[in-house]
């Protein structure tokens, strides 16, 4: 259940999506690839570790709740494009399946490392 707590938590998460996608020029070559590697997974990570950090709990969830907000993010500038050219983006769910398949896992690698390292030094 999403609680008034964790909506942070996806606003960081929104704020990655959106930045990536809304900064992108994707008639350039290559340019859908650069924003997924270089700055949705990585901001995944970094927002997933932020998050741990902060709430020493729960590391799952709060890899879900990123990758929720970045592709809330996405769809934002999608939304925006299809409503202004409405073949802009056919190729709609590939896109976010390629997505996910890279924020999903930088976002668990980056909470669950830093759950580990906490609980490891026994700072609950």
């Amino acid at each position: 259940m999403i609680e008034r707590k964790h909506l942070p938590i996806i606003a960081l998460g929104i704020f990655v999506g959106a930045f990536g996608y809304w900064t992108a020029d994707f008639s350039i070559d290559g340019e859908f690839s650069r924003v997924i590697y270089s700055i949705l997974g990585p901001g995944a990570f970094i927002c997933s570790v932020i998050s741990v950090f902060v709430r020493k709990k729960s590391p799952g969830f709060i890899a879900l709740l990123i990758s929720l907000g970045v592709m809330l993010g996405m769809l934002s500038k999608i939304f925006y494009d299809i409503i202004r050219d409405s073949s802009s983006h056919n190729l709609l769910p590939f896109e976010l399946l390629l997505g996910l398949v890279i924020v999903i896992p930088a976002a668990f690698l980056g909470s669950f490392l830093v759950w580990g390292l906490i609980r490891i030094a026994g700072k609950n």
